[in-house]
């Protein structure tokens, strides 16, 4: 099974206590097409305004483009045929946020506000990724055979292949290195910044940071699209 890696805004350290989860965890704010959400085995179909929550499973039908409004102004939206379980949402009024959910196949775009407070997480996970951010605008298309693309449209991120970071050995808490010596950071993480994409294998092997330009994604109607409404 292939590993994952951590995408993880450049200027963030994320961790902390859990939280308690806060009811609701979002709302449509916008729905061209069809889309369900899908809880405990109960099935019920989205609108604007409908609520979603920790634990919804959320899928958009062919043709169909959904937003959702999360309560610290953030947007998640979700393209044609996609899939996103909402794992964890907790915001609160102090201006911290936890959240995490897992792309499990499709395309997402996510304008993530400032956050506040050094609890704070935006985690978005695929089969073979985990992308947590802070104050950016990022696009993450999860291939069925599991192959993912990260583009950054705002901000820096940074891409860590988990498949090269020490492990803990089973059951005793500590990690094993081969000498007493650091490991180099550049041999697991690479920066992407602005304007600047990174693929990763379906094994989990990360690719090269790349600089795409507007005329690589001139007939890409969902980018088009997205960029209008993060203009709005």
């Amino acid at each position: 099974m292939a590993r994952p890696f951590s995408l993880l805004a450049a200027a963030a350290l994320l961790g902390g206590a859990s939280l308690a989860r806060a009811e609701p965890s979002g709302s449509v704010t916008l729905l061209a097409g069809q889309a369900s959400a899908s809880r405990a085995g109960v099935l019920r179909a989205l609108r604007a305004g409908s609520a979603v929550q920790s634990g919804d499973l959320v899928s958009t039908g062919p043709a169909t483009r959904l937003e959702i409004g999360l309560p610290d102004g953030s947007s998640l939206r979700l393209g044609p045929t996609s899939k996103l379980r909402l794992d964890e949402a907790v915001f609160t009024g102090g201006g911290e946020k936890r959240f995490s959910g897992k792309l499990l196949f499709g395309r997402l775009w996510a304008k993530v506000a400032a956050t506040l407070g050094g609890q704070s997480h935006f985690d978005i996970e695929t089969d073979n990724a985990v992308a947590g951010v802070r104050g950016t605008i990022f696009r993450v298309d999860a291939g069925r055979d599991h192959a993912v693309l990260v583009r950054v449209y705002a901000g820096a991120v940074a891409v860590a292949s988990a498949n090269r970071l020490p492990r803990p050995s089973p059951g005793s808490g500590r990690s094993e290195v081969a000498g007493p010596r650091e490991v180099d950071r550049a041999a697991y993480e690479k920066l992407v910044s602005r304007a600047m994409e990174l693929r990763v294998s379906p094994k989990g092997d990360l690719g090269e940071p790349a600089r795409f330009s507007d005329a690589d994604e001139a007939q890409d109607e969902w980018v088009s699209w997205n960029r209008n409404r993060d203009g709005q």
